[in-house]
């Protein structure tokens, strides 16, 4: 039996899975087992994967697309190793980072593991996660997923069985979720704070998917927010409809971006009203063509943290 099993989701990747298969077939830990499932490819992925011809390897198939979480849970049915370790098909790992994560969880009775990582988007390499507060891990998740969960997580896979599967109506936020009710059902985690994974930020953001996929995580952890009071669960939503807002005007969608940053403030009216002054440069830049806004939103949103890293699968 593997030590680890290598949980790998991808759809349409011939071109990123030659170096993220081969950053695994470089891990000083030699007792791994890959678990790669097709979702749904029409790009010559697993033709890729073939050339290989490494047996610890496996490829399982969707016939259809069914998204990041049911590729992973489809993984994790077929695993044999003790441990997890989730990796999104256009990411890498450095060659030591199924040793240190695997070690950290063995000095311990934490059953998950994250690390730091770089993340790498247009060039621009960025270290990461942002500033956290590792005092409470269910408090660090419920505004921001910074963590890189689809490339960084490894889970003692019996913890992985009694979570349960993933949520297949999210379409974001699907691993962010998973990991968060981990920790609202007690578990721990131990967090390496060496750079043992490169993560690429390749693609656009879709509302269409984000938002629902917003919504639907608030409400599904909203007695968990409400433990910590009323005000608390109010920034928590308010944080969250902010950075649609600001995305909203990154992509030049005003409207929308208007709205959410009205409910933001409906959410948690005490808020530093400075990010009203969107409301008129939103107008400004829809009359002049400027991007003033996105600019703004995007200055705000790195102070903030930045984008909440999440699976592309």
């Amino acid at each position: 039996m593997p030590t680890v099993s290598v949980i790998l989701p991808f759809f349409n990747r011939a071109g990123t899975l030659p170096r993220c298969v081969e950053s695994v077939r470089a891990q000083s830990l030699t007792d791994w087992e890959a678990i790669a499932v097709d979702d749904g490819s029409s790009d010559g992925s697993v033709e890729v994967l073939a050339n290989f011809a490494d047996g610890r390897v496996r490829v399982l198939r969707h016939e259809q697309n069914r998204g990041a979480g049911p590729a992973r849970d489809t993984a994790i049915r077929a695993a044999r190793g003790e441990y997890l370790a989730f990796l999104d098909s256009d990411d890498e790992w450095l060659p030591g980072k199924l040793d240190a994560q695997v070690a950290a969880l063995e000095k311990t009775t934490a059953a998950l593991s994250s690390c730091a990582f770089l993340f790498i988007r247009d060039g621009t390499i960025e270290h990461w996660p942002k500033p956290f507060d590792a005092s409470s891990w269910e408090k660090a998740l419920h505004r921001e997923c910074t963590f890189g969960f689809g490339s960084t997580l490894v889970i003692r896979r019996e913890v992985a069985g009694r979570l349960g599967p993933f949520d297949p109506e999210l379409l974001r936020h699907e691993d962010w979720d998973w990991v968060l009710r981990a920790f609202e059902d007690g578990e721990a985690l131990a967090f390496v704070t060496e750079q043992l994974a490169r993560v690429h930020g390749t693609d656009r953001v879709r509302l269409d998917a984000f938002i629902p996929s917003t919504h639907r995580f608030l409400a599904k952890h909203d007695a968990e927010l409400r433990k910590f009071g009323e005000d608390y669960r109010g920034e928590v939503h308010a944080h969250h409809f902010e950075s649609i807002a600001s995305m909203a005007y990154e992509q030049r969608r005003y409207a929308l971006g208007h709205q959410y940053l009205l409910r933001s403030f409906r959410a948690s009216p005490r808020r530093n009203p400075l990010a009203l002054a969107a409301l008129p440069l939103g107008g400004v830049d829809w009359l002049l063509g400027t991007r003033i806004i996105q600019q703004a939103a995007k200055l705000r949103r790195s102070l903030n943290g930045g984008d909440p890293i999440e699976s592309r699968a």
